[in-house]
């Protein structure tokens, strides 16, 4: 039994945890949007549309209502979802420290909370705005609470299957890979607690569901728009939509990738651990706790193997449970020697930290390679500001048009241009670095695309990012703009007489 100074002594561990998460995310944290379905959610906050993507299916309706509640004391969308993902991260490190303490020992939870605040991957989604860091916080007390239950201890199922029904409403794919986990951590409670468990949890997944089909017109018309939506994403991944093998080749490089960094140094101990007890043949005297990891782990395996893996905070879903692994092999393999115990995991975090705060985002050069870390974020920024500025200082709205791959941003942060479309295939689709946009042949004048020309009788063409430049028609006829941090912001300026082509393959300037 916990004594009361264990406890205090818990209680200052869990605070020292949050505040190093915290300061260490505070300098780092972006400045812009980082990713297009952060703009979905920064739209969300205003009108709430699953049929406009505002945000994506299936429609994470609890993390819309805490933006918007948050939103009400940060300045915008973006200061608001990036506190939200800074606090969550700091609190899901504390929760792992206690499931750690709780499944195995203190030193094991500190351990893995360490592993998981320097982890290169969660410090970088703890810097941005997209709800993974709160995802991976809503798993973890989920977990920790379903295996204080499995223990006997009864107070945590009601807790425990209520924050995992509000997971559902931040994500509703969370609930679907922890049913089982779920189910083996409640087959000894009972069937009246079981059963009252489950009316609980139903009561709370309506309190999200009823409005989430009500404000996406109705459950068929929100299948409609999910299935749409992800017959546009899993055609080419998903086994049960005909991808075949490449789909699954493509799903579990991603998935290994992504995984792997995520663990970062911290895979080390994990696997050297796990290669020893298997050379020596020695098993776990009880199976109910590595079943427990099992269930937490692969369900979330198979589907992003076999259905969808899409960008890498995903992976958060299993990796908590992959540190509490390895600190399991650190703390066992250096039980008897502290001292080694303690610089150990000294230079796994410190190394994970060096990871992300110096590393470039492509340590092998451009075009290789992309690691999440600090430089990412900068480079990040950069881009769009570097941009964003250039246009407003030396292109006036009412005759600028804006042709872009990252449209969605350019929408959002400057709303009185003419925004064109021409979207570009993702890394690692079949149709990468080619021209998606799938929309017919335009050829308009200025007047046409809505503009008017200024002083001087002309119009103006921006081409917001460089990967465009492969697709241009008329390179000879392209300015240039010098941006602050480097790199050049390429435009047109057309006359009366001229006008500009835009479809699925190319653009340029036609006429004289």
């Amino acid at each position: 039994m916990i004594c009361k100074t264990d406890r205090w002594k818990d209680g200052w561990v869990a605070v020292g945890l949050f505040m190093l998460t915290i300061l260490s995310r505070l300098p780092f944290r972006s400045q812009i949007l980082y990713h297009w379905d952060s703009v979905n959610f920064a739209y969300a906050m205003r009108q709430f549309s699953v049929a406009k993507d505002q945000p994506q299916p299936p429609g994470y309706i609890i993390y819309v209502w805490l933006c918007r509640l948050v939103g009400t004391v940060a300045r915008d969308a973006q200061t608001t979802m990036v506190i939200i993902s800074i606090v969550a991260s700091a609190l899901a490190v504390v929760a792992l420290f206690y499931l750690g303490s709780a499944m195995f020992d203190r030193r094991v939870g500190l351990i893995a909370a360490l592993f998981l605040a320097m982890s290169p991957l969660f410090w970088f989604y703890g810097e941005i705005a997209l709800p993974h860091a709160l995802d991976t916080l809503l798993v973890i007390v989920s977990v920790w609470w379903l295996y204080e239950v499995m223990e006997g201890d009864h107070r945590y199922l009601y807790p425990a299957v209520a924050v995992l029904a509000v997971a559902g409403g931040v994500r509703q794919q969370t609930i679907i890979f922890l049913v089982p986990v779920l189910l083996f951590a409640l087959r000894r409670v009972g069937w009246r607690r079981f059963l009252t468990a489950g009316v609980l949890g139903a009561v709370i997944c309506l309190a999200w569901f009823v409005p989430l089909m009500a404000l996406s017109g109705g459950i068929s018309n929100y299948m409609r728009v999910t299935g749409t939506f992800a017959r546009r994403f899993q055609s080419t991944t998903s086994v049960l939509m005909g991808a075949g093998w490449w789909g699954i080749g493509r799903n579990v490089r991603k998935l290994a990738m992504y995984t792997l960094y995520g663990w970062g140094i911290a895979l080390v101990p994990g696997v050297v651990y796990a290669a020893r007890q298997l050379w020596q043949r020695k098993w776990p005297q009880s199976w109910e706790k590595p079943v427990f990891l099992l269930l937490w782990i692969v369900p979330s395996l198979i589907f992003y193997a076999i259905i969808h893996m899409g960008q890498q905070g995903l992976v958060f879903v299993l990796l908590p449970a992959l540190l509490l692994l390895s600190a399991v092999g650190l703390e066992r393999m250096l039980a008897a020697r502290s001292r080694w115990l303690t610089a150990a995991t000294a230079a796994v975090v410190a190394l994970n930290a060096g990871v992300f705060c110096l590393m470039p985002e492509y340590p092998l050069g451009p075009g290789t390679l992309r690691l999440l870390t600090r430089a990412t974020l900068v480079n990040s920024d950069r881009y769009y500001q570097d941009r964003f500025r250039a246009i407003e200082a030396g292109f006036a709205p009412e005759s600028t048009a804006i042709l872009a791959a990252n449209w969605h941003h350019v929408e959002y942060y400057l709303p009185d241009y003419v925004s064109l479309p021409f979207t570009i295939g993702s890394k690692w689709e079949k149709d990468a670095g080619r021209p998606t946009g799938g929309f017919q042949e335009v050829l308009a004048t200025p007047t046409m695309l809505g503009l008017q020309f200024d002083g001087q009788g002309q119009a103006a063409i921006v081409v917001f990012d460089s990967d465009l430049a492969a697709f241009r028609e008329s390179p000879a006829s392209a300015h240039e703009l010098s941006l602050e941090h480097g790199g050049r912001l390429e435009y047109f300026v057309l006359t009366g007489d001229q006008a500009f082509h835009y479809g699925s393959q190319s653009f340029g300037v036609s006429g004289n």
